[in-house]
């Protein structure tokens, strides 16, 4: 008789959402592999939803659980085996994941404060599981398994610890079979959950702050072309509530295999309308690879260009070599007409880092004309070399503890009812960033992610882009005049200010005791939900109208201030983006309107202003029609059933959709001086 193995990958849910949304990929290729060999002993089911994994667990104790270990519900998963162990005692369980130390000492003590699991999986879990898994068939003694010492995995036997050497890792990604077309994940395809690929894993960057900076993934492994077609035929033959696909690459693009796999869903696109949009992060070099990776989808990618910081000292600090500026603006001058989002990640807290240097970081990529500016917190997380003693006190780093974003709540197992908690500890000061700076440099990524971001006032950059002016000495203007802004936008700022005060704690002992006594208020979605996306989202649907007054208002200080008198311009591109950007998801609307100027050239055609074209240029009257087109309307209304109308559903959306894809399109009316050209 076949045994019975449970994979769980749980997910955090609320009235915010759920905390994850993407299928378990990792859990179906562990399965997978173990299926090819052991199909004839096991027999193996995956398991998102906390519901549905209760009602089988108390249904049918499987033989073995493996639990899968990431920061958003490391806590969840624990709380279910704790409860499960003293229901049902037999029961082997298995950890992996990246949440788990690098140093020896550290991952003892990590072992020790999680008694419930049996066995820890360290790095690739495919092999290690199989090989676990095959050992137990053939003798299920605990101890016997964990004093056998097998490759990769870790355990405790009465506090002693039993550590395999690493398994080498897996160098064809074709050795695991697709878990895709093998059915392993067709349930899920029902459940409203993203479909995730993976083409290939590894990256060849040593960035300090990240879990693939160490040695072990520092060479890139591949699938096979045949592979990563079958699995997208056969993800569009299921497809049902998202036209989505993330791929998990940490380069995605920056080969030649990408550009063969675009072309197929280029094919895809054209044939069955999927992918419609494309989350993943593309690679660090080769950006005209990655650049006809994009058109050949249509602009649906996702196009990161992460520079983490520009400054000198504290790129050197994280082994970090970025992209070059040429190339963020050759990014940003190939993607400024289209659908593309394209953006650029810093992140906040790095050794070195201050006030100083992160406005520099944004001033220059507003420079380069990149359209969305992501700001992260350092995380001092597990698997990094950021987080080691030595790291820690060479820059004097302190952190903070939050729980992580829609990853908290109230859950039940049998008669038992618990709280999870997923935590994270930020970075919130260090030799060079005090915490008040800390907060400052927060305040002032929601002034850029409510005025610049998403080309939110993409009219106003691109004007003063012809002007030769600064961006960010606009955004500037506004950040430093906060207490005279608009009453709505003064209570936005001070609510961020709050949540984002009170999402820290100085201990992680005292967060979860906090936390807990207060769950149900994480349950409804009025805590624990992602800050910068639920005021940005606020700002879009319900301020627009202040948000427009404020940013037309300190647009004619800043053009007065640098000595600069164009009235009309202003008052035209103020017209235009009302019209575009007003009461967004209302398809139904539509406007004819005359400019005075060609108001498209200026926004659409970054060349322009670069080559040395002048406003009086752009002075030709232009009619306009403002509509979403029948794409948008679409998307509107697909992405709104799918992530709800409320602010919880809007901020979900925003984090996870380009907002400018939903801006009305402006289109030159037949026989308007313009189109006469």
């Amino acid at each position: 008789m076949k045994k019975t193995v449970y994979l769980i990958d749980l997910t955090h849910e609320s009235q915010l959402g759920i905390g994850s949304d993407t299928m378990p990929l990792q859990l179906g290729l562990i399965a997978a592999y173990c299926l090819k060999d052991l199909g004839d002993q096991v027999e193996i089911e995956l398991f998102k939803y906390t519901d549905e994994f209760e009602k089988a667990m108390l249904a049918k104790p499987p033989f073995l659980i493996g639990v899968s270990n990431y920061l958003w519900n490391i806590d969840l998963g624990s709380k279910y085996i704790q409860a499960i162990k003293r229901k049902f005692p037999q029961v082997i369980t298995v950890y992996g994941g990246p949440n788990y130390p690098d140093v020896p000492d550290e991952q003892v003590e990590w072992l020790r404060e999680h008694p419930e699991m049996d066995f820890y999986i360290y790095k690739d879990g495919e092999v290690p599981f199989a090989r676990l898994l095959s050992h137990l068939l053939d003798n299920p003694n605990v101890d016997a398994a964990k004093r056998a010492k097998l490759p990769s995995i870790h355990s405790l036997i009465e506090d002693e610890a039993y550590m395999g050497e690493t398994e080498p890792r897996l160098r064809d990604l074709t050795a695991i079979p697709s878990p895709y077309t093998n059915g392993l994940m067709d349930k899920f395809f029902s459940q409203r959950l993203i479909p995730t690929i993976q083409t290939n894993r590894g990256c060849p960057f040593t960035c300090t702050f990240c879990t693939e900076g160490g040695y072990y993934y520092n060479k890139v492994y591949k699938s096979s072309l045949e592979r990563k077609i079958a699995e997208v035929d056969y993800i569009v033959e299921h497809i049902e509530h998202t036209q989505t696909l993330r791929i998990t690459d940490s380069n995605f693009g920056m080969f030649n295999e990408d550009q063969d796999f675009c072309e197929h869903l280029s094919k895809m696109q054209d044939e069955r309308g999927y992918p419609e949009y494309v989350m993943c992060s593309t690679g660090k070099n080769k950006k005209e690879r990655v650049l006809k990776c994009n058109e050949l989808l249509h602009g649906a990618m996702r196009l990161t260009a992460s520079v983490q910081s520009l400054n000198p000292e504290v790129l050197e600090a994280v082994k970090r070599n970025n992209i070059s500026l040429e190339n963020l603006m050759f990014l940003s001058d190939e993607t400024s007409d289209t659908d593309t989002h394209a953006y650029s990640e810093v992140i906040l807290g790095l050794p070195g880092d201050s006030v100083a240097a992160m406005s520099d970081s944004f001033q220059g990529l507003m420079d380069a004309g990149i359209g969305n500016i992501t700001q992260h917190q350092l995380a001092l997380i597990h698997g990094t070399e950021m987080n080691n003693q030595e790291t820690r006190e060479k820059f004097k780093m302190e952190g903070r503890f939050r729980p992580i974003q829609r990853c908290v709540g109230s859950y039940t197992f049998g008669d038992e009812t618990f709280s999870a908690v997923e935590i994270e500890e930020i970075c919130t000061s260090s030799s060079t960033l005090t915490y008040d700076d800390y907060i400052e440099m927060r305040r002032l990524y929601l002034t850029v992610g409510m005025f610049y971001n998403d080309r939110i006032f993409g009219e106003i950059h691109s004007l003063l882009r012809v002007l030769d002016l600064s961006t960010y000495g606009w955004i500037k203007l506004i950040h430093d005049n906060i207490k005279h802004l608009h009453p709505e936008i003064q209570s936005l700022y001070q609510g961020f200010t709050d949540d984002t005060v009170n999402e820290l704690w100085d201990t992680a002992e005292q967060l979860v005791a906090d936390v807990s006594a207060d769950v149900n208020r994480y349950d409804r979605g009025e805590m624990g939900g992602n800050i910068i996306y639920k005021y940005r989202s606020k700002s879009i649907t319900e301020h627009l109208d202040a948000l427009l007054e404020v940013a037309y208002t300190y647009l004619n200080k800043y053009l007065e201030q640098e000595d600069v008198y164009e009235e009309l311009a202003v008052q035209e591109i103020e017209r235009f983006a009302r019209h575009q950007k007003l009461r967004i998801m209302d398809t139904d609307y539509e406007a004819v309107e005359t400019f005075a100027y060609n108001i498209p050239q200026m926004l659409y055609d970054p060349s322009y202003a670069r080559e040395g074209g002048t406003l009086g240029q752009l002075r030709k009257p232009t009619t306009l029609r403002f509509r979403h087109s029948d794409k948008q309307r679409t998307t509107i209304h697909r992405e709104l059933k799918f992530y709800g109308d409320d602010i919880p559903g809007l901020t979900m959306m925003i984090s996870r959709y380009p907002v400018k894809r939903f801006y009305r399109q402006a289109e030159v009316v037949e026989g308007s001086a313009v189109a006469a050209e």
